[in-house]
């Protein structure tokens, strides 16, 4: 059961990729926040009934963005329970083609690049991982649906997203088609919020 009182909003997004079997459909995805800066984070815990005052908080924190990435940079895995792992991966630049050519290659040339991936602790209590994680701890709520919208600012064209509320649009949907009556909506064609495909 979530233990969280502030809701995770979700919004829905349609796929307008006609080629893809789920054309047409929502799909769900997070309505992200501000981001929270470590100072903010810090604040935060000293707001929840900590010992520490937040500048100390800060200050551990702080260590551990210097630490962690040193560790992880010499091969060392890092588990912070119950969170989880944080482990150094490379990916791919230029492969060894065979054992001869091992001779005198560069790691520099076949390692593209390292990277820190987080894996979410997954044993008894402490699992976080996806499901039990929205059972444990999110409660959720319907928000918007999100299209895309091109501008140019500077010259430049970005994509830019556009929110509607789910409850506006129902309700303009039942205006539109006498009230609805509990039927489901049929596809409204690629010039309503989705995705793009992509």
């Amino acid at each position: 059961m979530a233990t969280n009182d502030i809701k995770l909003g979700i919004n829905l997004r349609k796929n307008k990729n006609s080629k893809n079997t789920g054309f047409g459909k929502y799909y769900p995805e997070v309505d992200l926040q501000e981001t929270l800066t470590l100072r903010g984070f810090a604040n935060h815990m000293a707001k929840h009934g900590c010992i520490y005052t937040n500048d100390v908080i800060e200050g551990v924190l702080k260590k551990i963005t210097q630490c962690l990435p040193e560790l992880v940079s010499q091969g060392v895995p890092v588990r912070l329970d119950p969170l989880g792992t944080f482990v150094p991966t490379c990916s791919v630049g230029e492969p060894v083609i065979n054992i001869p050519a091992m001779e005198g290659a560069d790691p520099n040339d076949v390692v593209k690049g390292v990277h820190i991936r987080f894996y979410p602790f997954g044993q008894e209590n402490d699992n976080i991982t996806s499901r039990r994680f929205k059972q444990e701890f999110c409660s959720l709520e319907f928000r918007n649906i999100v299209d895309t919208q091109e501008v140019t600012v500077n010259g430049k064209t970005k994509k830019m997203p556009i929110l509607k509320p789910i409850a506006t649009a129902v309700a303009e949907w039942k205006a539109e088609n006498g009230g609805g009556g509990g039927t489901t909506p049929p596809d409204d064609g690629p010039d309503n919020p989705g995705t793009d495909g992509d």
